[in-house]
């Protein structure tokens, strides 16, 4: 008896789909690699203002930035994307205003978030404001487009309502 060919094709697409998906629940319940723990109640809401508490002279901290950092924050800001995906990316500056440029001058190290969605994660390019939430490290990064003070694991964006 012979196989339809469309029946395999479906078997093999439903194994796939079925082993990612357990695979997924497994790295989610092991603690695995890009797994990050979300508790809404510990988390930090910043504004621009809070971000540019930051001393570029000293490196001081604002109470508010030493109780972020290393936490789950909550960001709004402007997507600048640094890959050439016009629909979904993994990288990217979050800066305070649409007028923000990463060409010359660059804002101010204490006015970027450079964020890195979490392992195997993307987001939509997003063209109006967002929120971001993520895993926040203040340090300083530089890259190509400058210098930004904070470094974001992003977990997920939205749109700003």
């Amino acid at each position: 008896m012979k196989t339809p060919l469309k029946f395999v094709m479906l078997a093999l697409v439903g194994f796939g789909v079925g082993f990612g998906l357990i695979s997924y629940v497994l790295q989610l319940t092991s603690g695995g690699a890009g797994f990050i723990e979300i508790d809404d109640s510990d988390k930090v809401s910043l504004d621009w203002g809070a971000l540019r508490e930051l001393n570029l002279k000293t490196g001081e901290l604002s109470p508010l930035l030493e109780q972020a950092d290393g936490r789950v924050v909550e960001i709004p800001g402007f997507m600048v994307p640094l890959e050439d995906n016009a629909s979904r990316i993994s990288e990217f500056l979050l800066v305070p205003s649409p007028q923000a440029c990463i060409h010359v001058p660059p804002p101010p190290p204490n006015q970027m978030v450079h964020v890195r969605m979490a392992s195997g994660r993307q987001t939509k390019v997003a063209f109006g404001p967002i929120w971001l939430v993520g895993k926040m490290q203040i340090t300083d990064y530089e890259g190509p487009y400058g210098t930004s003070s904070y470094y974001v694991t992003g977990i997920s964006t939205r749109p700003y309502d």
